[in-house]
């Protein structure tokens, strides 16, 4: 068992491990940081160590498993990921309005963080068996893979959530060599997604779009967060005022400075240079997935880096763009920083299924010694 687990360990993508834990160290000193003002927060932060102790447990895990058995079983994934989300709307609590989550004893669980990256296994698995090019019935078939859980998800509602789901399945299809026809389908289906995402939408939720045009318009209302947040990432300056000592965030003037606007946080007190420092990490995080995308061979592998590649950087971006005013505030978290136990625990996870991706073409598995890929035996959807 040991030496099996260090032969795993040996093969790991270090400097993708070295990114992901600065950035994770990054997040529980501002999450610390935070617990000086806010003693309710220290136990979030406690929460936090936990979850990260169980990610890096199923980063390991994940590392370890051949990801061709994903594929193999993508089938069974795709019902558990509706039969979790009707779990959720059947038996999980409401939290600010939407229902996400589900309880176990004392654990608290957000079903939707996984199906992120199930869902990205699924269609990828589909689109790897249809292969090139994308056919308008293949795309249509793709689009119901999407739909469902997307439909359950706008259903707690988590427009945020759905969004995620929305690009990164739009990404792995635009990914795919396809017909001229295709762009008129999947725009069709995308504004399809889109519209019926607006019935779902509650009113705090459109008054978060209205409050990007003109936040001013309600400075003590939907325009606080933003208005807040765009202080408190000036007020940092250069070198920042030091953890601990923000006044935005330390006084309370900040909200959520632990989950939506935590890089606001980080902002003001490790200042220009702080901010400077995760964007940096996660400009190294994203090229060495590039340097990954490069190095796969089959169309699997290939889709879900990809897939995992869009869920990381839509998050980032709209996380970090709404706390500088340039995109609505979804609710969605920067990953590994934020607190939020279900998505460190998933993404850590994530990031072990790609050391299996670089392990397998790695040093450790010379290319002629992979198996060939049976597209044959692939596990089809729809």
């Amino acid at each position: 068992m040991w030496r099996r687990l260090v032969l795993v360990l040996r093969d790991w993508d270090w400097p993708l491990f070295i990114f992901t834990i600065l950035l994770l160290l990054l997040g529980l000193a501002e999450l610390y940081s935070s617990s000086f003002s806010r003693p309710e927060v220290k136990d979030l932060f406690y929460r936090q160590l936990v979850g990260a102790g169980l990610g890096l447990l199923l980063m390991i895990i994940a590392s370890a498993i051949d990801y061709r058995v994903y594929r193999s079983w993508s089938r069974v994934i795709y019902l558990f990921i509706l039969l979790l989300l009707v779990a959720v709307l059947l038996f999980g609590y409401t939290v600010r309005g939407t229902t996400s989550w589900l309880r176990f004893g004392i654990l608290n669980f957000q079903p939707v963080e996984a199906v992120k990256f199930l869902l990205v296994i699924v269609l990828a698995s589909f689109l790897s068996q249809a292969g090139p090019p994308l056919s308008i019935n293949k795309t249509l078939r793709a689009v119901m893979i999407l739909f469902l859980p997307i439909a359950l998800v706008l259903w707690q509602p988590d427009f945020g959530a759905a969004f995620v789901l929305l690009a990164a399945g739009g990404a792995l299809l635009i990914s795919m060599p396809k017909s001229p026809r295709w762009w008129l389908i999947i725009g069709g289906a995308a504004v399809g997604l889109l519209l019926l995402g607006s019935f779902f939408m509650k009113d705090y939720q459109l008054a978060r779009l209205n409050a990007l045009v003109n936040p001013q318009a309600d400075p003590l209302g939907s325009g606080y967060n933003v208005t807040q947040s765009v202080v408190a990432v000036g007020a940092g300056g250069l070198w920042g005022r030091g953890l601990g000592l923000g006044t935005q965030s330390q006084l309370k003037f900040l909200p959520e400075q632990h989950t939506d606007f935590i890089f606001a946080s980080i902002a003001e007190e490790l200042g220009l240079i702080g901010s400077y420092l995760m964007l940096g990490l996660w400009a190294a995080f994203f090229t060495r997935l590039v340097w990954l995308l490069r190095r796969v061979r089959d169309d699997f592998a290939t889709l879900v880096i990809i897939g995992i590649f869009s869920i990381f950087a839509i998050q980032v971006t709209f996380n970090i763009g709404m706390n500088i005013g340039l995109l609505p505030v979804v609710g969605l978290t920067l990953p590994f920083v934020s607190f939020g136990s279900s998505s460190l625990v998933v993404s850590l996870a994530a990031v072990g299924l790609l050391f299996n991706l670089g392990r397998q073409y790695g040093k450790g598995a010379p290319r002629e010694a992979l198996p060939p890929i049976d597209r044959q035996g692939s596990s089809v959807i729809i």
